[in-house]
């Protein structure tokens, strides 16, 4: 964390995510400990946490629609690169910044809303979208009629035809998008600046 080396950040993801499996896991208790308090001391990481939560925005043009490219002919977007890593980066970020232990999305976003002040309904949407874009990373996933193309051409699973959707689920995914830029926005007057 002192260093702020690229790897450093790959690494943060792995450290500030840590779970206890197997054994005792109070022995975890003291590292969390430690990670929760100094992390919030080191301004420079988390600036660069934040740039790097920054580098991958969501896919939304300038008109509020969802922004594809086309693979194999299907307009489409990454679910976890363009969707739920958005969140999972947001939240661990401000986790650390705020010092909280939550090792979860939903519990680091739920944290955070009520450590930056939000509203509850906001709040309550970010966990909404973010849980929305992971269900339907798993209906992709899972879909026996999925293209067997994507995946295996372009190595990604988690790519989703934005067309092949229904409307409502067009609507959720806009609208999940729309509250992951929120969030990058709020990160970024946090940040960036």
């Amino acid at each position: 964390m002192e260093h702020g080396a690229p790897e450093d950040l790959l690494n943060a993801s792995i450290y500030f995510d840590l779970r206890p499996l197997a054994g005792n896991s109070a022995l975890a208790e003291p590292l969390r400990g430690l990670l929760a308090e100094r992390a919030p001391q080191l301004p420079r990481f988390m600036k660069q946490l934040a740039m790097n939560a920054l580098e991958h925005r969501a896919p939304l043009n300038w008109r509020g629609g969802i922004d594809t490219r086309s693979v194999d002919g299907c307009a489409s977007i990454d679910l976890k690169l363009q969707g739920t890593a958005i969140f999972v980066d947001v939240a661990r970020l401000y986790a650390l910044a705020h010092g909280s232990s939550a090792t979860g999305t939903r519990a680091r976003l739920e944290a955070a809303a009520q450590a930056l002040g939000v509203g509850a309904r906001e709040g309550e949407a970010w966990v909404a979208a973010f849980e929305f874009l992971q269900l339907l990373r798993l209906q992709v996933q899972l879909d026996p009629g999925r293209p067997p193309s994507l995946p295996a051409t372009h190595g990604n699973a988690n790519l989703v035809d934005v067309g092949a959707l229904n409307d409502i689920d067009r609507r959720m995914l806009k609208e999940s998008l729309r509250a992951a830029r929120t969030l990058q926005q709020r990160l970024e007057l946090d940040y960036a600046r």
